[in-house]
Order: C-alpha cells, then structure tokens, then sequence
C-alpha cells in the first residue's frame, strides 16, 4: 500500500521545530533544576561547615573564660598572698624595733631607776617607773635623748611616795622612737 502524506511539509517541519524547541527547553530547565539544587546542596553543606566551626570557636571561647576566671582567681589569691607577707615583714620588722628598743632601754636605765611599765603606741613610748630622786631622773631623762633610739623626751610628772620606808619619786616620761 502506498502512503500518502496529506499534511504539508511545512507543518511537520513546524512541529518537529517546535518538538526539538520543547526538548531543548526541557533540557535547560532540568540543567537548570540541577545547577539550583546542587547550589542549595553546597550553600547547605558550606552552612553546616561554618556552623562546626561557630561550635568550635564557642567551646574555645567558654574554655578560655573558665581559664581568665582561674587567672582572676589566682591574681586575687597571689595579691592576698602578698599583702600576708607585706603584715609578715612589718611585723617582724616591729618585733626587732621592739627587741632594739628594750636593749637600748636596759642599758640606759641607772642603777636607781626601776621602771614598771612601758607603753608604746605607733612610735610613741610611755615610760612610767620609781627613781631616788628628781636628779635620778633628770640624768634617765638626759641619757636617753642621747640615744639613737629616742627622741623628744619629756617630763610628764613626778610625785613623792612612800615605799618600805623611803621616799622614792616616781614619774612618767614620754618620747618618741626613732624605729
């Protein structure tokens, strides 16, 4: 049997141009569809990189935290620590002031002098005793502002008693350290 082929040659070019137009159009829209996801494949996976890495530097960041507080902490301890040692060293820079001022004191004292008490504040000394006589104790007086150790000394009172029968004057002198 012979075919005979009614449509025109112009409308089987037209459609087979508009066929070859449809599968070219489908395949840029599926090369497209393609280049859209694997975009969206990797900005997600660029996403999740940087969100480790965000994790990460976190960590870091709280670790190092915790080791600033540990510094600030021994920082606090360290200064404590040496305001202990600073106390330790006035104070026993005091205790030999002390020892050098009751050295000093004991070889100062004359025979007819005896004291009964000793009050220092800061660098102010309080002597109070008993000595035979006001010359006693004008000579205490004068051996002490020569000491090294003493400065300003004064006169604050005398008064006569009575001990075991004799007469004895006591006084209070006060003056200053040198230490």
């Amino acid at each position: 049997m012979i075919e005979i082929n009614l449509l025109p040659v112009r409308a089987a070019r037209k459609r087979e141009s508009l066929r070859f137009q449809l599968t070219v159009f489908s395949l840029i829209l599926a090369f497209v569809f393609i280049i859209v996801a694997y975009l969206g494949w990797s900005a997600g996976k660029r996403e999740r990189r940087i969100d480790t890495q965000l994790n990460l530097v976190q960590e870091d960041l709280n670790r190092l935290n915790k080791e600033v507080g540990e510094i600030d902490e021994l920082k606090q301890r360290k200064a404590k620590l040496e305001q202990k040692l600073t106390v330790i060293k006035e104070l026993d820079k005091g205790r030999l002031r002390a020892a050098y001022i009751l050295g000093e004191l004991s070889q100062r004292t004359p025979e007819k002098v005896w004291i009964e008490s000793l009050d220092k504040s800061g660098k102010d000394l309080k002597i109070a005793g008993v000595a035979l006589d006001n010359e006693t104790i004008a000579n205490f007086m004068d051996v002490l502002g020569r000491s090294k150790y003493f400065a300003g000394v004064e006169l604050e009172v005398t008064e006569q008693i009575d001990r075991g029968g004799l007469k004895l004057m006591r006084f209070s002198l006060r003056c200053s350290t040198v230490l």
